[in-house]
C-alpha cells in the first residue's frame, strides 16, 4: 500500500477520547442487558430503576438546549467555547424519547392510576382520571419530546450558522427562538415532571414540584456540561481556549444552581410542613421514616452542602480537579434525589437498591455521555473573525 494512503496515527488526545467512549459503550451495553433481563426476572423492581434512568438522561439532554437558550438571550459572549458542548448534549434527546416509549410498557407496574380497579374504588383518582390515564400519559410523553427535539434541532442549526456568520439579523433570530423555547419548555417540563414523577403518588400534589425539578435540571445539567467541557479542553477540541476566568464563572453558576435547588427544596418542605394538610404531608411522612430520612439528608449534603462549601473560595472555582470532582458529586446527588422521589411509593418503608435499580440509571448516564461526547465535532467550528471569540479570549471575570 502506498504510504500516502496509509491512515494517519492517532494523537494521544484522540486515543484517550476513543478509549473513554469504548468504556462508556461497554457500560451502557452491560447495563442494558441487565435491565432487559430484569424485565423478565423482576419487572416490578426494574421498572422503578428504568424510570429513574429515563428521567436522568432526559434531564441531562434537555439541559443542553436550555442553557444554550439562556446564554443566547443573555447575550453572553464569554461562553462561545461551550456552545458545541451544549449542542452535543441535546443529541441524546431522541434517544431519551425512545426510552420514554419503552417506559409506556411499564405504566401498569409504576402508576396506581393505571389500574382500573384502583380508580373504581378511589374518588380522588376518579376526579383526576381525565388527566391521569394511560392514553393521555402516552400522548403527552410523545408530544413533549417532539416539541423538545424540534426546538433543540432548530437551536443547534442556528448555532452552527451563527458560528460562521455572526450577523445581527441571525443573532436576533437566535434570541427569538431561544425565548420561545424557554417559554415552551417551562410549560412542557412542568407537565412532564408531574406525569412521570409526581403521579407516582397520585393523592399527593405540590405546586412547587415542577420548579424543584427544573432547578435540579439546572444543577445536574451544568455539572454534566462542565465534565464534557473539561474533557474536550484536554482533547483540544473546544472552539476557544478555556481560561481560568471561564472556569470561575462555571463554578459560580454551579454554586448558584445548587443553592437554587436547596432553596426550592426548603420552600416546598416548609410550605407543606406549615400548612399541615394531610393530602400534602403524606409525601414527607413516607420519607421521614427510618432509613429514608437518612437518604433525604444525604441528598442535601451531597447535592448542596459539599458543593456550597467547596465552591465558595475563588481559587477552588478555578481549579479543574475540584470542578470535576464537585460536578461528579452533584451528578451522584441527583441520582440519590431521584431514588428518594421514586423509591418510597414503589419499595415501601425499607429502601434497598440492588442491581435491578442501579443498572438502568448507570446505563442511562453512560449512554448520555457516550452520545454527547461523540456528537462534539473535532475541527474548530467558530470563524476566527467571530466577535464573541475575541471577547472570550480576552474575558476577565469580575
Amino acid at each position: 500500500m502506498n504510504t500516502l494512503d496509509a491512515p494517519l496515527p492517532l494523537r494521544h488526545g484522540q486515543r484517550e477520547g476513543l478509549h473513554l467512549r469504548q468504556v462508556l459503550r461497554m457500560i451502557a451495553i452491560a447495563c442494558g442487558l441487565i435491565t432487559l433481563a430484569g424485565l423478565f426476572l423482576s419487572p416490578d423492581r426494574v421498572w422503578g430503576g428504568f424510570l429513574m434512568g429515563f428521567a436522568y438522561i432526559t434531564v441531562l439532554a434537555l439541559a443542553g438546549p436550555v442553557f444554550l437558550a439562556f446564554l443566547c438571550m443573555a447575550g453572553a459572549r464569554w461562553s462561545i467555547a461551550l456552545e458545541r458542548i451544549l449542542v452535543a448534549m441535546s443529541k441524546a434527546l431522541p434517544v431519551a424519547g425512545g426510552l420514554g416509549l419503552i417506559l409506556l410498557l411499564g405504566t401498569h407496574s409504576l402508576y396506581e392510576w393505571s389500574h382500573p380497579a384502583a380508580v373504581e374504588h378511589d374518588l380522588i383518582l376518579q376526579d383526576k382520571a381525565a388527566w391521569l390515564n394511560p392514553t393521555g400519559f402516552a400522548l403527552r410523553l410523545v408530544g413533549v419530546f417532539l416539541v423538545w427535539c424540534l426546538f433543540a434541532r432548530r437551536l443547534a442549526s442556528l448555532s452552527a450558522r451563527y458560528a460562521q456568520d455572526p450577523s445581527e439579523a441571525l443573532r436576533r433570530t437566535r434570541v427569538r427562538w431561544s425565548a420561545a423555547f424557554i417559554a415552551v419548555v417551562a410549560i412542557t417540563f412542568s407537565i412532564a415532571s408531574i406525569d412521570w414523577l409526581m403521579s407516582l403518588e397520585p393523592h399527593w400534589f405540590s405546586t412547587m414540584f415542577p420548579l424543584l425539578q427544573f432547578s435540579g435540571l439546572g444543577a445536574a445539567g451544568l455539572a454534566a456540561a462542565i465534565l464534557l467541557t473539561l474533557r474536550h479542553e484536554r482533547l483540544g477540541t473546544l472552539d476557544a481556549d478555556l481560561r481560568d476566568d471561564h472556569l470561575h464563572d462555571l463554578g459560580k453558576l454551579l454554586f448558584s444552581l445548587t443553592l437554587l435547588w436547596v432553596f426550592c427544596w426548603y420552600c416546598q418542605y416548609m410550605l407543606i410542613w406549615y400548612t399541615d394538610m394531610p393530602e400534602e404531608t403524606v409525601y414527607y411522612a413516607a420519607r421521614q421514616k427510618g432509613q429514608w430520612w437518612l437518604l433525604v439528608q444525604a441528598t442535601i449534603v451531597v447535592k448542596w452542602a459539599v458543593p456550597f462549601l467547596a465552591l465558595m473560595p475563588r481559587t477552588l472555582c478555578r481549579n479543574r480537579r475540584v470542578l470535576m470532582r464537585i460536578s461528579l458529586l452533584v451528578l451522584a446527588g441527583h441520582a440519590l434525589d431521584l431514588f428518594v422521589q421514586v423509591g418510597p411509593p414503589l419499595l415501601g418503608e425499607v429502601p434497598y437498591a440492588g442491581l435491578w435499580e442501579i443498572a438502568p440509571v448507570v446505563g442511562a448516564v453512560a449512554l448520555f455521555f457516550l452520545l454527547a461526547d461523540a456528537a462534539c465535532p473535532n475541527p474548530p467550528r467558530v470563524t476566527a473573525q467571530h466577535p464573541a471569540l475575541r471577547d472570550s479570549l480576552s474575558y476577565r471575570t469580575p
